[in-house]
């Protein structure tokens, strides 16, 4: 019996110490894009010098020719977005002849920034900020906004809250005035970013932006 005892044990030690197969596994270079922005898909452990089927949200989305490890790169660009889309997941599936398969997700974004409702007394005018867009530099980042009046100098610096999620969004924030001074008439611009102190916005700035365009007429 002792003898019976040690053999079963031995075989034990024997499976546990098996060595385990690679699953194959799919990866993108980040996890949130802006809209039409590269997206570099990975693949690894997949069948080598082998072609790899490719699926986005179950439609064919091409295919990807493994190298002699099992491994490829695919570049594409992101989904451009509805119009009335923000924010949305788009799953990535690969799948070979050798029945190997693996999955992925990612977020494609729009870069954005309103206030609702958008037309009012700007004396009394309540309304709640909306961003979508201001973590893909930088995850948690604070999204201020700055006020440029018609004459071009910036009236004053406002932190609106911390941009959340994947992709950086604040959903709505409190109730706030549009304008909480009293803005002469003309053409005021509204200027969201991640910078704390205001700084012109242009297409070759290194943070997130947008700058949107508020009149104010007489009554």
């Amino acid at each position: 019996m002792p003898r019976a005892l040690v053999l079963v044990l031995t075989l034990a030690a024997g499976l546990t110490t098996a060595p385990a197969a690679h699953a194959a596994l799919l990866t993108t270079d980040t996890r949130c894009y802006q809209e039409t922005q590269d997206v570099v898909l990975s693949g690894t452990a997949f069948a080598p010098m082998t072609p790899v089927a490719i699926s986005q949200d179950g439609a064919p989305f091409g295919t990807a020719d493994t190298d002699a490890a099992g491994g490829f790169q695919r570049r594409f660009p992101a989904p451009e977005l509805a119009r009335n889309v923000r924010e949305q997941v788009f799953t990535l599936a690969g799948n070979d002849s050798m029945l190997n398969s693996a999955s992925t997700r990612y977020r494609t974004t729009k870069i954005f920034a309103d206030f609702s409702p958008d037309a009012g007394d700007p004396k009394t005018l309540l309304v709640r900020f909306s961003v979508n867009g201001f973590g893909l530099l930088r995850r948690h980042a604070s999204v201020y906004l700055h006020y440029v009046s018609p004459s071009g100098k910036v009236r004053r610096d406002v932190r609106l809250g911390t941009a959340r999620g994947t992709c950086g969004k604040i959903r709505m924030t409190r109730e706030r005035h549009l304008f909480p001074f009293p803005a002469e008439r003309g053409r005021w611009v509204l200027q969201f970013d991640t910078n704390k102190t205001y700084t012109r916005a242009t297409r070759r700035s290194k943070f997130i932006w947008v700058r949107k365009p508020v009149e104010i007429f007489n009554k």
